[in-house]
C-alpha cells in the first residue's frame, strides 16, 4: 500500500523535504482561493472557487504523510534505531 507508493516516489527521485513543501504550499494555495472566492460576485463562480479551495485543501494530509513516511526511508540505520528507541519509550 503506502510503502509501494513511498518507495515509487523515492525511485523518482521525491524527497521529504519536496512533499512537505507541497503540503504547505497547498495549504496557501486553499487559503488563498477560498480568499479569492469571497470576492467573486457571481454565485456560480464563487460557489466554483470554494469546492476547487475545498479540493485542493484535501491534499495537505496526503503530502505530510508521505513526506513521513519518506523521511523515515531516507534516515540512516542509526537515526532508525534513534527513532525506534523514541517510539517505544512513548
Amino acid at each position: 500500500g503506502l510503502m509501494k507508493v513511498a518507495l515509487m516516489l523515492k525511485r523518482i527521485g521525491l524527497s521529504s523535504s519536496l512533499l512537505h513543501g507541497l503540503g504547505v504550499a497547498s495549504i496557501g494555495g486553499a487559503v488563498s482561493l477560498w480568499g479569492r472566492s469571497a470576492a467573486k460576485s457571481d454565485k456560480e463562480s464563487r460557489a466554483r472557487a470554494e469546492r476547487l479551495a475545498i479540493f485542493i485543501g484535501l491534499w495537505p494530509p496526503t503530502f505530510f504523510l508521505l513526506g513521513k513516511v519518506l523521511q523515515d526511508l531516507e534516515a540512516t540505520p542509526d537515526e532508525q534505531v534513534e527513532q525506534a528507541k523514541m517510539k517505544l519509550a512513548a
